[in-house]
């Protein structure tokens, strides 16, 4: 099994490598697991007490000896559940604090497929959004993520308005995975970047070798874009 997939749940590469031998193990004594494992003793005795504060390792005496025994694996689905009850309970205090932060206007720099990705998150927090500029590039570059927030988009019924570039036309597969509305306008008046306008926020995507963002929060942005947009859709064709 790929480590980095339990690594995914939150274990360290140690913790993996332990839990994994023990499940293949049964049970078994900390010097069986620290062959199997092919770790040294005192990184097997740490990565077992950290095992078990996490509730995925148990141990019991057996002749003055301490064997271990790997919780099941549905252990996961629970801390998942206890973690998604615990958010739920303190997320709406989070979010009064964050709305009511004074702070709000500013710009942040996002960098690589995961910032992408995070912008993208921010999106689907709004009920519409508007874009316009370089056509294709998001599903080029973004693949799976932008495929699956387009159906996150459909699901939450999300309303989007988009104008690009003539030859952008001929992209059949971007119009069949994206939930929304097209126009098109000569390539003259095509642009090298992404813009997304949102709420009172304005995404600028540059899609060089290391794909880039720059989120503008400001109302006064905001609506210049947005009323950009509504001339460049007047203009377009659908």
């Amino acid at each position: 099994m790929d480590l980095k997939k339990l690594e995914s749940l939150g274990l360290s590469r140690n913790e993996a490598r332990i839990y994994l031998s023990l499940l293949s193990l049964g049970e078994a004594q900390a010097g069986r697991i620290s062959k199997a494992a092919q770790m040294n003793r005192p990184a097997t005795y740490d990565a077992l007490d950290r095992l078990m504060e996490k509730g995925l390792v148990s141990h019991y005496s057996s002749a003055n000896r301490k064997v271990f025994k790997p919780a099941h694996p549905n252990v996961f689905n629970e801390q998942l559940k206890e973690r998604k009850e615990a958010i739920s309970d303190v997320l709406p205090e989070l979010n009064a604090l964050f709305n009511s932060s004074k702070a709000k206007e500013g710009t942040e720099i996002f960098v690589g497929r995961k910032g992408i990705k995070s912008i993208l998150n921010d999106v689907l927090l709004y009920r519409k959004y508007v874009a316009f500029g370089s056509s294709g590039k998001f599903l080029e570059i973004m693949k799976h993520d932008f495929v699956a927030f387009q159906n996150r988009k459909r699901e939450l019924r999300i309303d989007s308005k988009i104008v690009q570039a003539e030859s952008a036309r001929k992209n059949i597969e971007l119009r069949r995975v994206a939930y929304a509305s097209f126009k098109y306008l000569p390539d003259s008046l095509a642009l090298p970047v992404t813009i997304i306008v949102y709420g009172e926020k304005t995404a600028i995507f540059s899609w060089g070798d290391t794909p880039m963002a720059t989120l503008i929060t400001s109302q006064p942005v905001s609506k210049s874009f947005q009323q950009y947009f509504q001339e460049l859709w007047k203009m377009a064709k659908n």
